[in-house]
């Protein structure tokens, strides 16, 4: 989250593991596996979130809270609708208002959760692309360093050969040492990242902890999205059709407060529209996500193609240079055209990252 499409991941590696370096064996959705380590991806945050929150677990109670105390003020009101008493009329008036105030507070305890959900689910699925996005510059660095000490044997060797300059060769360390400060400052990000995401996760940072970082997987569930199923749990799951179908369920809870039928069946037609309206639109622009969508899986498929056919050749060019065949500046030139290549590459990653994350919130109703 088998269509293998290259053999590189995110960050050249299959995952990054936050308390070891055991490989574990669970499918892409699960949440923790034998060794009780946590496996996160992109499509399990939310499944994440809403387990270990303590903010969204505060929420859902009062959330559940609400819900009780409004079917009690219905069943209380339904029983004094049925009473034949003297008084059976004011008990009505007084469990109707009850029913009303704690209709109202479901709602507002329902939009609140849904909203805390919404905002804590994304929250984390930005930090988690965030966090790969450090890794990924986290890597090129090291790339770039490593590259720099093979550089740095050949300048000492020049050096003591005579071939340059006691300064020209103290020049070029103090060239190669600035990435080494940069990657330690990278890596200070990376582990700040890591730690925000933890946190918004509701997991501890101490916590054994595997981040999936093999946009393979990721690719492999884009490939095989069922649109059709996804379209019925976004119109299920949306936040504005499910409060429509609750201001229809309101209009007929309170039909006997209507002296006009006219006015009622109007009212119900009026509102019976708007949730028609909804959801056409809320289809239309799912449908346009789901198009972007394809259209960044599509693209990132091209540019690992063309990045591994240049990383190929750049293979080639090491032997060659290994044989004499060509010169260091060639090889030093070659590596960093790939070097740019790959970030350029991670820019259509996050673009996907970016456009699959949007599509999983409009399938979960936001």
């Amino acid at each position: 989250m088998t269509v293998t499409l290259v053999n590189i991941s995110l960050v050249n590696i299959s995952n990054v593991q936050a308390a070891t370096t055991d490989d574990t064996s669970t499918s892409k959705t699960s949440t923790a596996t034998t060794d009780n380590t946590i496996k996160v991806s992109l499509e399990n945050i939310r499944d994440i979130v809403i387990e270990n929150n303590l903010d969204i677990k505060n929420s859902y109670d009062s959330n559940k809270i609400a819900v009780q105390e409004y079917y009690d003020a219905r069943t209380a009101y339904e029983d004094a609708k049925a009473l034949t008493t003297t008084d059976a009329a004011a008990t009505v008036t007084s469990t109707s208002a009850t029913l009303t105030t704690k209709r109202e507070a479901y709602k507002t305890a329902q939009t609140t959760y849904d909203k805390k959900v919404e905002s804590t689910v994304y929250a984390a699925q930005d930090a988690y692309i965030a966090y790969l996005t450090d890794l990924s510059n986290e890597k090129l660095k090291e790339d770039t360093v490593n590259s720099n000490e093979k550089e740095n044997q050949v300048y000492k060797l020049q050096y003591e050969n005579g071939f340059i300059s006691k300064n020209k060769y103290t020049s070029l360390l103090q060239d190669n040492t600035t990435p080494v400060n940069a990657l330690k400052e990278l890596k200070d990000t990376e582990e700040l990242a890591r730690i925000k995401l933890c946190n918004t996760l509701g997991i501890s940072p101490e916590e054994k902890v595997t981040f999936n970082t093999d946009i393979t997987e990721d690719l492999k569930v884009i490939s095989n999205i069922n649109y059709t199923d996804d379209l019925g749990k976004m119109l299920e799951n949306n936040i504005g059709i499910k409060d429509q179908n609750t201001a229809i369920d309101d209009l007929k809870d309170a039909e006997d407060t209507y002296t006009n039928d006219d006015i009622y069946n109007y009212s119900v037609e009026k509102a019976n529209n708007e949730l028609t309206l909804l959801m056409n639109t809320a289809e239309t622009d799912f449908k346009g996500q789901y198009d972007t969508l394809i259209s960044s899986y599509n693209t990132i498929k091209s540019s690992y193609d063309s990045f591994n056919t240049e990383k190929n050749t750049y293979s080639i060019m090491q032997m060659q240079y290994d044989y004499g065949f060509v010169s260091q500046k060639d090889l030093e030139d070659s590596k960093l055209t790939l070097d740019k290549d790959e970030a350029a590459l991670q820019t259509t990653e996050n673009t996907l990252y970016v456009n699959y994350l949007k599509y999983l919130q409009m399938k979960e109703g936001y």
